[in-house]
């Protein structure tokens, strides 16, 4: 009687955990192809905030600007005289 050869124990048990490890990897890739549209969307959502940002900071460096050339003016302005009652 021959000994059951350890190669062909293993590749039996592989070709019986076959069909589940195809399930396996099947989730496995619908997981990963999940997980890649989720980066994709989000990496879409922070170029759209980084266009947001830059259009924020554009705005706010006018309103300063604005700011400041307002009271530039005021400051040059003279002094209002004082108003005197008859």
């Amino acid at each position: 009687m021959s000994t059951p050869r350890p190669l062909g124990r293993l590749a039996a048990v592989a070709l019986l955990l076959a069909p589940g490890t195809a399930a396996a990897q099947s989730g496995i890739d619908a997981r990963f192809n999940d997980l890649q549209r989720s980066i994709s969307v989000l990496s879409g959502q922070i170029e759209q905030l980084k266009v947001q940002e830059r259009q924020l900071e554009q705005q706010l460096t006018k309103m300063q600007t604005s700011f400041e050339q307002r009271i530039e003016r005021l400051e040059k302005r003279p002094a209002p005289t004082p108003r005197t009652r008859r």
